[in-house]
């Protein structure tokens, strides 16, 4: 939500972390480490000092989900076992390992092409208060 949230701005701005928490209803210091984790992969820009905080630069508008998550919490692996079994393949499946995949596979696919400027679209066509009111009125939880 953060980085969906730099996206739909239209100024340049810096903000701070406290002021970003808030804006998309997140506890201030999961921000905070969300935060250093997307400038840490170059997809945010920080600055310190009076004025400064957290900017989306114009090239990161069109960063990929897959992006944003791996940032988060590193390189995406949905290919082990929901019942946490050592041996589950396509040839010894579990009882969830075929619609599993099939999930895997639609969120992989979602992740690698969705951008931050596809988000930017969906809010022009849909109004951006659809995206704000999701958030203010707690329709939209931390994940």
């Amino acid at each position: 939500r953060v980085m969906a949230y730099l996206a739909l701005r239209e100024d340049d701005i810096p903000l701070r972390a406290k002021d970003l928490a808030k804006a998309v209803n997140i506890p201030v210091h999961y921000t905070s480490k969300i935060l250093g984790r997307m400038v840490n992969a170059d997809l945010l820009v920080a600055s310190k000092g009076h004025g400064g905080g957290f900017l989306l630069p114009l090239k990161a508008r069109n960063v990929k989900f897959i992006d944003i998550f791996q940032a988060i919490e590193g390189p995406i692996d949905m290919r082990h076992c929901v019942f946490g079994l050592k041996t589950c393949s396509s040839a010894a499946p579990c009882p969830l390992h075929h619609r599993w995949s099939e999930l895997n596979d639609a969120f992989q696919k979602w992740a690698r092409k969705t951008s931050l400027a596809d988000v930017q679209a969906d809010v022009k066509a849909l109004g951006p208060l659809s995206f704000y009111a999701a958030i203010k009125t707690g329709n939209s939880k931390p994940t």
